[in-house]
């Protein structure tokens, strides 16, 4: 299970959190440096707060521009429009307000859109009921569906460059992870967060209560409202700014297991302090499902030994997501 979120006085009661040093959540820039000094820099991100930001990614900004821009278009339609699309039981489509709730606490105040890799149903794993494999679902919203499937396919591999580098990082061969990348599970959000206020009190909180991710890496594109903020290794809370060209990345539960605890897969949660809506993409990076998540040869000996049992990365993540927002897998949901 992931784990449970740390003790907080409610952000929206509190001074906002100051701005994180460079030297906290550090720029990589990715195409300027080679291979080994990357890998240097990574790692030094990842054993310490688990955030970092990638320049250098080769995503062009009118994609990512062109894909804010269509989600503001998806999120002022009217909720009946939305509600055509919502959730199905491959986890593609729209999240009403409330889907996300960990247990104990209230709902996070946001609603979001998801879609992964396109998938027939006549494909062998979607037959047999495999979780979060499937066709998408669009709204009739023209030039949505392009935007974020190009966006998505930009990030998609943005994201394996970067996975060859973590491998790196932790003097494993470069195609370590990307050999468990042949039929990935990623799946891209598009998220809306509310501005808070009276209607919201009593059932809702803030937009993403504390939590770690479940997969392997998380990329995510703010928007320039910010409000991300990362919990520090010392405590402390501090926000994640928003920097022109970069991507926010950071590790998921997935890695710090593969890492046993060398890597980081830190608490952070999202709060809307500016008194507008906000929209971010992030996108999920998880391996193949059938993935066996053990801990790596680099980061086991006698002094430091395994502390995680072996799981399948699918079973993981799929197990995290019907505990927050209700998942069923195909095969138990309804047709």
């Amino acid at each position: 299970m992931s784990r449970a979120s740390p003790d907080e006085e409610t952000p929206l009661n509190a001074a906002p959190p100051r701005m994180a040093l460079p030297t906290e959540i550090p720029v990589i820039d990715v195409a300027g440096h080679d291979d080994a000094s990357a890998a240097r820099l990574l790692r030094d991100a990842c054993e310490n707060s688990g955030f970092f930001y990638i320049s250098g990614h080769g995503v062009p900004p009118s994609v990512v521009e062109t894909a804010f821009v269509q989600a503001k278009r998806f999120f002022d339609l009217p909720l009946d429009e939305r509600l055509t699309v919502i959730k199905d039981r491959f986890h593609r489509g729209y999240l009403p307000l409330g889907t996300t709730q960990r247990p104990g606490q209230k709902k996070d105040l946001k609603d979001s859109f998801d879609f992964g890799v396109e998938l027939p149903l006549t494909d062998p794993d979607v037959i047999c009921g495999m979780p979060l494999h499937g066709p998408n679902q669009w709204p009739d919203l023209p030039g949505f569906r392009g935007a974020m499937e190009t966006y998505a396919a930009y990030v998609r591999t943005a994201a394996l460059k970067l996975v060859r580098v973590l491998a790196l990082s932790l003097d494993l061969n470069e195609d370590f992870f990307l050999q468990h990348y042949q039929k990935p599970v990623f799946t891209t959000r598009v998220i809306h967060y509310p501005v808070p206020d009276q209607r919201f009190e009593a059932e809702y909180d803030i937009g993403a209560l504390a939590h770690t991710d479940y997969g392997h890496i998380t990329v995510l594109a703010q928007d320039p409202s910010g409000g991300l903020e990362i919990r520090l290794p010392s405590g402390e809370w501090v926000s994640a700014p928003v920097i022109d060209g970069t991507f926010v990345v950071n590790l998921g539960d997935l890695m710090q297991r593969w890492s046993n605890d060398a890597y980081r897969s830190n608490y952070h949660r999202v709060v809307n302090r500016l008194g507008r809506d906000r929209l971010s993409i992030p996108t999920f990076v998880y391996p193949d499902f059938r993935t066996l998540i053990c801990c790596i040869p680099t980061c086991v000996s006698a002094d430091r030994p395994a502390k995680y049992e072996p799981v399948l990365a699918g079973d993981y993540v799929a197990d995290m997501l019907r505990a927050t927002q209700g998942f069923r897998s195909p095969a138990s949901a309804d047709a």
